[in-house]
């Protein structure tokens, strides 16, 4: 159970908010180049409830009314339709909407109620954003009038190629500013210096086993010699001592236990059987100052996009295997590693590693949807930078199913994806299971 809480809570407080900050890049910045925003979704179809609705207009047969957002349209208005609308006193010149139906046809003749009634073919209907609550809690979306299709005037298509691009990029921009952010808050909160070491494993019939060993142990020093360099140094004694006992100081759960080990020789080296990983010492953490963090973090996402760079040069030379490198990851696989982030954090009192991961989550977010793939932000700007080349514009229709195909393509390799990560993960679901 406590597997599920860990990755629940990893949507919910990691993941989750830079998806939404994500749209929230795209919302602000049709709103503010005027495109019409028809949804703020928080979370994914399909909707359980409106939030709110923002007050809109609509025409009968050409007069221009306020429809309030708390006015309940009928399912499938669409203008062309016959209807029959209330009104109430609005601001100066501008009838405000208090109820609307849809009429089958326009009488000739007919008394209406005694109150002040309106009937006419519906000419225009332009309701507010709706901000709407989703079941699937997976961050959010932002739906704009016409992204393709530039036949509407508040559409996104039919504004100048500057919004447009400002519009699409907005989101992975916003996404990699908040990478930032989050990495020098990171530093800022602290950094540890010195690591030690937690038990993720222990093999069956193992000398680790046979010594007492159990996944979730700490092991903060080596006969008597405090670990500093986490399991890169504990791996060079278990290496280094086939047969010779190995006396390891293990914090288990708020105590302090010895537990004596012996390697065997395995392969010309030592063998104990655990599977390692690094456990921040508390008592090493460092904090810097704004500034200081400011750099660190400039530092780090730096190095992180060179890596990612310069990966197919490591292949080639061996230093990362071709596996490694195109090893996709998913919302599984994502989960899994923000998961055990979280716990860490939680469990040592150093939020660190939890923004670290969070930020560069949050960086590959941003960079991933720059990519100039169908479907993707970077692939809709790469058609209006082409528009802007060639002096015109591809079809609409064109471009629409180029994006329809691509994102069908996506979500297919999504889903396998998704099947990898659950069933062979890069982090074993086992980590967040104690």
């Amino acid at each position: 159970m406590e597997l599920f809480q860990w990755l629940a809570l990893a949507l919910v407080l990691m993941l989750g908010p830079m998806i939404l900050i994500h749209e929230l890049g795209h919302f602000l910045t049709a709103r503010r180049a005027g495109a019409r925003v028809l949804e703020f979704g928080l979370g994914f179809p399909p909707r359980l409830f409106t939030l709110h609705r923002e007050d809109g207009t609509m025409e009968v047969d050409g007069q221009r009314m306020l429809l309030p957002g708390s006015v309940r349209l009928p399912p499938g208005l669409a203008p062309g339709q016959n209807v029959e609308v209330r009104l109430q006193s609005g601001p100066v010149g501008l009838p405000r909407v208090a109820e609307i139906r849809r009429i089958n046809a326009l009488p000739e003749e007919g008394p209406l109620p005694p109150e002040p009634w309106v009937r006419g073919t519906l000419t225009a209907l332009e309701p507010g954003t709706i901000y709407s609550l989703n079941l699937l809690p997976l961050g959010g979306f932002v739906r704009i009038l016409g992204e393709e299709d530039p036949s509407h005037p508040q559409s996104l298509a039919a504004r100048p190629k500057r919004w447009r691009l400002t519009v699409l990029l907005s989101g992975a921009l916003l996404n990699i500013l908040a990478a930032f952010l989050l990495m020098m808050v990171a530093y800022a909160t602290g950094v540890p210096t010195r690591a030690f070491v937690q038990i993720q494993e222990v093999v069956p019939d193992s000398p680790a086993e046979e010594a007492g060993l159990l996944p979730g142990d700490v092991v903060t020093a080596v006969n008597g010699d405090r670990l500093e360099k986490g399991s890169t140094e504990l791996r060079e004694w278990i290496r280094s001592s086939p047969g010779r006992p190995l006396e390891l100081t293990v914090l288990r759960e708020k105590a302090f236990l010895t537990i004596t080990a012996t390697p065997v020789l395995t392969d010309g080296r030592g063998f104990l059987g655990v599977g390692l990983q690094d456990w921040p010492d508390p008592a090493s953490v460092e904090q810097y100052a704004l500034p200081r963090a400011a750099v660190a973090a400039g530092k780090s996402m730096a190095a992180v996009i060179l890596s990612i760079l310069n990966l197919p040069r490591m292949v080639s030379r061996g230093e990362v295997s071709a596996a490694e490198a195109v090893r996709p990851v998913g919302i599984p696989g994502i989960l899994g590693f923000l998961g055990y982030a979280l716990k860490e954090s939680v469990e040592t009192g150093i939020p660190f590693l939890a923004l670290q991961v969070t930020a560069l989550i949050s960086l590959a977010v941003g960079m991933t949807n720059l990519l100039p793939l169908p479907a993707l932000d970077g692939g809709r700007a790469l058609f209006v930078l082409i528009e802007a080349i060639r002096g015109r514009r591809i079809p609409p229709e064109t471009e629409a199913k180029i994006h329809m195909a691509g994102m069908a393509i996506l979500i297919g390799i999504s889903l396998v994806i998704i099947a990898m990560d659950i069933v062979n993960p890069l982090i074993p679901w086992s980590w967040l299971s104690r």
